[in-house]
């Protein structure tokens, strides 16, 4: 007599005579000798594939390596033994294959800023054929992209010009803005010109606060003096005539 348990991550196929019977559940089956039955057991807990390190030529004639990584699982036990002699390697082939297609058709420059994009076309077309075979494609995602040296250099440099140009813009914004406000602060005393005195007061103010500080404040004579005005009569006698 021969044991079989099933796992409750595991389903079993039973056979009889080589004729598919049914899906097992997990348990413990006993089969006896003299019963032409057999029992496969099937994993199906989610795991990963990896298409390892694909040298691959883009549109523009740019040989990349590209590393996939997929996940996946078993969905339905009898497809993924019936459809397919091996759905691993199976499932490896289309990714393989679906990710060439998707490399070659791009440049360089599409490629390095679209991998999420990259990502969800072979997923989008691997999970359906996936499914005939009873694989369901949950994730699939660039591991890294390495591409050859001197394409290296040059992709960085052409990075560093394009980063020094945005900071060199922003820059300038910023320089625009600040000219901006102060010609309408300019404008602003121009108009007001007690407002600028006013300031003038106030910055006084906070020099003086600080000690050791000695100010000088020119014309400050003709602020105490009062000189009379046109309007104003004058408190002087006249001056008699000789």
């Amino acid at each position: 007599m021969a044991k079989r348990i099933i796992r409750e991550y595991q389903r079993g196929l039973l056979y009889d005579q080589g004729r598919f019977v049914e899906v097992l559940p997990p348990g413990q089956y006993r089969i006896w000798p003299w019963q032409s039955k057999q029992i496969e057991i099937v994993d199906i807990r989610e795991t990963s594939q990896t298409v390892e390190g694909q040298e691959i030529l883009t549109s523009d004639k740019i040989g990349v390596r590209v590393t996939l990584i997929a996940q996946f699982r078993v969905v339905d036990p009898v497809a993924a033994r019936h459809q397919v002699e091996n759905f691993v390697a199976q499932l490896y082939q289309d990714l393989q294959l679906t990710l060439r297609e998707a490399v070659t058709g791009q440049t360089l420059e599409a490629l390095m800023s679209s991998r999420e994009a990259l990502s969800a076309g072979v997923q989008a077309q691997v999970a359906p054929r996936a499914s005939k075979y009873g694989v369901e494609l949950s994730r699939v995602g660039v591991k890294d992209i390495v591409l050859p040296g001197q394409v290296r250099n040059v992709f960085l440099q052409e990075m560093e010009a394009e980063l020094k140009g945005r900071a060199s813009l922003v820059a300038a914004r910023h320089e625009i803005a600040a000219a901006r406000a102060r010609a309408n602060t300019a404008k602003l005393f121009q108009e007001n010109p007690h407002l600028l005195r006013m300031q003038e007061l106030e910055l006084l103010n906070n020099l003086a606060s600080k000690s050791g500080n000695v100010i000088v404040i020119p014309g400050l004579d003709r602020l105490l003096t009062r000189e009379p005005s046109a309007a104003e009569p004058s408190t002087q006698p006249p001056a008699s005539k000789a």
